[in-house]
């Protein structure tokens, strides 16, 4: 008769996994169901049960190391703390690394990165130091770290309005527009997230221009 508490109870956990909602707790909530199960079906002699009730437990078990994995917080260095709290604080620690690996530093110095009328094929976040902002030879607007380069053209898939010179030591990371606009069709949250702050800093940009 103890036998078959074990197969109710297992039944009993399968019912509770599909009343969570947190992934974790389901897989282990099933894992359990699925081993109490397998161990009824041991006692009862059925052998062939026993070893699917086993390839459902370890296919539980890696996603709950997998899942456990992913939700360890990840070490942002400081020096791109506030860039991750200030720009990218709708991202998790996991996503914001990730999206930021994929970039370059470089420097620039009294230089100009982009000219008027040029299709840009790359996205800026300056780091430290300044661009100038120019059309027709007039100064529209300066920026500094933590603000955009050409995200109107990974946006609009326009080519640049205006000609961006950079200031002495000026430095930045920048990402190939070609892998970001592949987070549309692979990770389409995350591309949502990145469109809503190129969106925001346009926008305060449009606000601060002369």
């Amino acid at each position: 008769m103890s036998d078959y508490y074990l197969q109710h109870l297992g039944y009993i956990f399968t019912f509770l996994a599909l009343t969570i909602k947190d992934v974790l707790w389901l897989r282990i909530i099933l894992a359990i169901a699925q081993i109490l199960l397998g161990i009824y079906q041991f006692f009862v002699g059925r052998m062939d049960i026993v070893i699917w009730n086993g390839i459902f437990t370890i296919v539980n078990i890696y996603h709950i190391i997998k899942i456990i994995h992913s939700r360890k917080p990840i070490y942002i260095p400081n020096e791109i703390q506030d860039i991750y709290n200030n720009i990218f604080n709708n991202f998790t620690d996991r996503e914001f690394m990730n999206f930021w690996n994929l970039g370059e530093y470089a420097t620039s110095s009294n230089t100009i990165l982009i000219k008027e009328g040029e299709k840009q094929k790359s996205l800026y976040l300056i780091l430290n130091g300044r661009v100038t902002v120019k059309r027709n030879n007039k100064i529209l607007n300066t920026l500094k770290r933590g603000k955009f380069i050409a995200e109107m053209s990974l946006i609009t898939n326009e080519p640049a309005n205006a000609d961006i010179y950079s200031n002495h030591n000026m430095k930045y990371i920048v990402w190939k527009q070609d892998e970001l606009k592949h987070f549309e069709k692979t990770n389409k949250d995350l591309w949502i997230k990145l469109h809503n702050i190129l969106s925001k800093d346009l926008i305060e940009k449009i606000k601060t221009t002369k």
